[in-house]
């Protein structure tokens, strides 16, 4: 059964990425260290049993197949095929993430998440630099035009100015839901600010990171609890 997704909060995501991982979190009961399940359905595609692992998480599921531009493999460059491994998961997901680049190539499969009330994350990610903030805006501005409920922004952050560019979206989208993070040697630090400063959906490592400054959840969890109690203290 599909589960709701509350845009009101700093959602903390975990991406499953292997077979492992997958075996854990279906057999996991509800926990109180994350509150999304990402499938990376790019990564999982040899997993035996995949659509009824997939049933039994007790958590949201956003489902993603990365572009291989993007992060994914190559074998889901045609957009038919990616739609083809999407679709029969529908039935079982609460959300469902798409590359603005690559938002036409996928509206059917973007029109048939909407008409199932999914909601709909469209992103974008940068694995060298951190674009300046007239780009990023763009971007986001794309996503929205795309129809997106969420626009996601992963760059790679090295140096300050990159995280008051990626933080700066938050000022310039004020009325609108935003997913924003750093990756490379200030992607911790990135998140941690991206998440309070409203960032809706926030992601960590179940184990060891997928990315470059990705946190591990439990420490994430804790890290951010304590820096919301310093803040409510203020």
């Amino acid at each position: 059964m599909k589960k709701s997704i509350f845009l009101e909060q700093a959602n903390i995501v975990i991406p499953i990425v292997d077979e492992y991982s997958l075996e854990n979190i279906s057999s996991t009961e509800k926990s109180d260290q994350f509150d999304i399940v990402e499938i990376r359905i790019d990564l999982l595609m040899s997993v035996p049993d995949l659509k009824q692992k997939i049933s039994k998480i007790n958590a949201p599921i956003l489902l993603t197949c990365r572009h291989p531009d993007e992060g994914g493999t190559e074998e889901f460059r045609d957009p038919i095929k990616r739609q083809s491994v999407i679709t029969p998961l529908i039935p079982h997901v609460s959300a469902l993430d798409i590359e603005i680049n690559h938002a036409e190539d996928m509206k059917d499969i973007l029109t048939l998440a909407k008409s199932e009330e999914l909601l709909i994350i469209l992103s974008s990610h940068d694995f060298i630099e951190t674009p300046e903030k007239e780009h990023l805006q763009d971007k986001v501005t794309e996503g929205y035009e795309r129809g997106a409920d969420v626009v996601k922004i992963a760059t790679t952050t090295n140096h300050f100015k990159d995280i008051v560019n990626l933080m700066n979206l938050f000022d310039l989208f004020e009325s609108h839901h935003l997913s924003v993070m750093g990756m490379g040697r200030l992607g911790m630090a990135s998140r941690l600010l991206a998440a309070q400063c409203g960032s809706v959906l926030n992601y960590a490592a179940l184990e060891s990171a997928n990315v470059p400054g990705q946190w591990k959840v439990s420490n994430f969890k804790e890290i951010l609890k304590a820096a919301n109690k310093i803040q409510s203290a203020t």
